[in-house]
């Protein structure tokens, strides 16, 4: 709550899954260090409040997992 005592969010946490293996993705590296700049909703929220965003392929593996604030 803010001082008025009004709820208001803090921060966000996205979990993004992979519909295959992360091994079987070419240019993984580029594709993870790039994808955050494409995600409307991301980059909309993140001028406001944390975002953090985790990554994980189709096994369960994590690929990433970052903090970005305002």
């Amino acid at each position: 709550r803010n001082a008025d005592k009004r709820m208001r969010v803090l921060g966000m946490t996205a979990r993004l899954t992979l519909g295959v293996p992360a091994a079987s993705i070419e240019h993984l590296d580029r594709i993870l260090g790039s994808f955050e700049d494409f995600c409307t909703v991301t980059a909309s929220v993140r001028a406001a409040f944390p975002v953090t965003v985790t990554v994980v392929d189709s096994l369960g593996v994590e690929l990433t997992g970052a903090t970005a604030a305002a």
